[in-house]
Formats: C-alpha cells, sequence, structure tokens
C-alpha cells in the first residue's frame, strides 16, 4: 500500500513538473489594450459598450469608455478578436484586433482612435449618396441636352432636400433652357438666397432677368457675380452689352476690357471694345480692338460686317499707327 501510495505521488509530482512548465509558455492573460472613442467630430465619446469576442473560443469581454472616451482592459489572452464598439444612437462599428502572439509577459497595445457615427450622421451620409447619385444623373440628361428629364430627376431630388442648393441650381438652368422663366428666376433667387456667394447662380439669374426684360436687375445680378468673381467672362461681356445697348458705351468698355485682359483672345469682347471706342470716336483705338477680333472670328456674316466697318475706319486713321489695345 505504501508502495502504490509512492508510486502516486511520484506521478503527481511529474505531473506537476509538467504543469509548472506551463508559465513559462505564455498563459491567458498577457496583453494590456487600451484606445479612445470619439465621435463624428472626433470629440471624446463616453460610455461606449465594447464587446470583446474571441472567434475561436467564442469567449467575450466586455468593457465601458470613460468620459474622456478612454477604454482599456488588462489581461486579455492571445488570440483573435473582433470587438465591437456601441452606442445608444449611434451606428455600432466592428473591427478586428489580431493578438494572436502567445507573450511570456504583459504585452501593452494602443489602438487608434475609432469614431462612431450618430444615427442622424449616418442618415445624413446615406441620404447625400443617393442626392448625389441623383445629381449625376440630372448633369448627364442636361449634357445630352435633355432639361426636360432632368428636371424630372431634381424634382425628385427636392421633394427629399427641398433647400438642396444645387439641385435648385440645376432646375433654374434647366428651366432658364426651355423658356420657363419665372420658374427659373424663382429657383435662382432661392439659391441666392441660400447660398449668396454661389457666383454662377447670380449669373444665370441675371440671363433669366434679361431674357424677362429686366436689365436693371439683370444688371445688379452680374455685378454681384463679378464682386464675387471678378473675371467672370459671361458677367463681364452680358454687363458690357447691357450697358452699350443702353447707350452708356463709356460705362460698358471697362468690362470688355476686362474681359480682354481676362481672356485675350476673346474675339466678341474685343469686337464690343472696339465699338466703344467709335462711339468715343477714339479711332485709332477702336481700330485696334477690331484688327485683333477680325484676325480671330471665323463666323463669316460677323466677319463681313466687320470687315465693312474696317473698310470705313482705315481711311479716318490714314498713317497714324493705331496704339496697342490693353
Amino acid at each position: 500500500m505504501r508502495q502504490r501510495v509512492g508510486w502516486l505521488v511520484a506521478a503527481v509530482a511529474v505531473a506537476g513538473l509538467a504543469l509548472g512548465a506551463r508559465p513559462l509558455v505564455a498563459q491567458g492573460r498577457e496583453y494590456y489594450v487600451g484606445g479612445t472613442v470619439v465621435d463624428g467630430s472626433g470629440k471624446p465619446l463616453g460610455g461606449v459598450t465594447i464587446e470583446i469576442r474571441d472567434r475561436e473560443s467564442r469567449r467575450a469581454y466586455k468593457i465601458t469608455s470613460d468620459t474622456q472616451g478612454v477604454y482599456k482592459l488588462v489581461g486579455l489572452p492571445h488570440g483573435i478578436y473582433d470587438a465591437t464598439f456601441s452606442k445608444a444612437g449611434y451606428q455600432p462599428r466592428t473591427t478586428e484586433w489580431d493578438l494572436h502572439e502567445a507573450q511570456d509577459s504583459l504585452r501593452k497595445v494602443q489602438f487608434d482612435p475609432l469614431a462612431l457615427l450618430s444615427e442622424t450622421q449616418v442618415t445624413e451620409i446615406k441620404r447625400d449618396t443617393k442626392l448625389k447619385a441623383e445629381l449625376d444623373e440630372a448633369s448627364a440628361l442636361i449634357k445630352k441636352g435633355d432639361c426636360g428629364g432632368a428636371l424630372d430627376v431634381l424634382a425628385k431630388m427636392l421633394a427629399d432636400s427641398p433647400s438642396d442648393v444645387n439641385a435648385l441650381f440645376l432646375s433654374g438652368v434647366c428651366q432658364l433652357q426651355l423658356g420657363k422663366l419665372d420658374a427659373a428666376a424663382a429657383s435662382l433667387e432661392k439659391v441666392t438666397q441660400l447660398s449668396p456667394d454661389f457666383a454662377a447662380a447670380h449669373v444665370q439669374l441675371g440671363a433669366c432677368y434679361e431674357r424677362r426684360g429686366d436689365k436693371e436687375r439683370a444688371l445688379a445680378s452680374y455685378d454681384a457675380a463679378l464682386k464675387l468673381e471678378p473675371d467672370n467672362l459671361v458677367a463681364l461681356y452680358n454687363a458690357g452689352v447691357l450697358h452699350y445697348n443702353a447707350g452708356r458705351a463709356a460705362v460698358a468698355l471697362p468690362y470688355f476690357e476686362r474681359a480682354v485682359r481676362v481672356k485675350p483672345d476673346d474675339d466678341s469682347a474685343l469686337e464690343m471694345a472696339g465699338y466703344c471706342q467709335l462711339q468715343a470716336l477714339k479711332y485709332p483705338e477702336a481700330l485696334a480692338y477690331f484688327e485683333r477680333a477680325r484676325a480671330l472670328i471665323t463666323d463669316p456674316a460677323r466677319a463681313a460686317t466687320l470687315d465693312e466697318v474696317l473698310k470705313e475706319l482705315r481711311p479716318r486713321v490714314g498713317a497714324t499707327p493705331a496704339p496697342k489695345a490693353p
């Protein structure tokens, strides 16, 4: 009996040696993990539940971020984990933690900050994604010349988001193209109210007013665009023409001169600058502009008209060298 007990003790001792050797190999709790949780604006987010589940054993751990968004867990066994971050009112996120390497001693791992988006932000992102797809579709239809089809798409956008500036702007452009001037004005006026710095909207609104015969409001819109974009060629040219047609050639000239400085080969602006100088009886300056414009004009009707002007003007200038137009 004593011998039998001695054998059992020896067996247990051998087993004990084997068990005693295990601390030389990492045992489970060997990682000290931590990190921070922030919201969509980058501010610390407290009260976030982090559920950490081992993919192999399915063992789970649960911790919560503090008021500074900080979380930590000491003694996490090695393994590959799915860490799910959740909080009421926020979109949950799951990320992988690869901690598969066994460690002989506790190892600290600090994860990068993780952002949780609120449900409101997620909804807005989804809506914006949908709106962008619809806006791209409408833009493609406009490029094809299908303003009616584009308006159908834009109407759906505006039903979901009545103050979407881009949808309103494109609606105004399409309505203007289709001759729906009152509707175009309403759309574009709303754009300039919602986004006063939208220069292109002021330009299109000016064109709309001009077609409705409201020249002064058209000029005001073009000038508003030019305050935002001083080099806007459409606004410069259109405003210059309005002043010229109203008998204000001297007022119109600076608009065309600025357009020529922005785009030296703008034959329309060169030609109109020439007519302004002609009205002021500055023949050499007018001739210089007309000569530059004629060298660029390819339209037969315009070319023929300008040729007649040059035919009359050249003898008046005579041998006097024509100054270079600015």
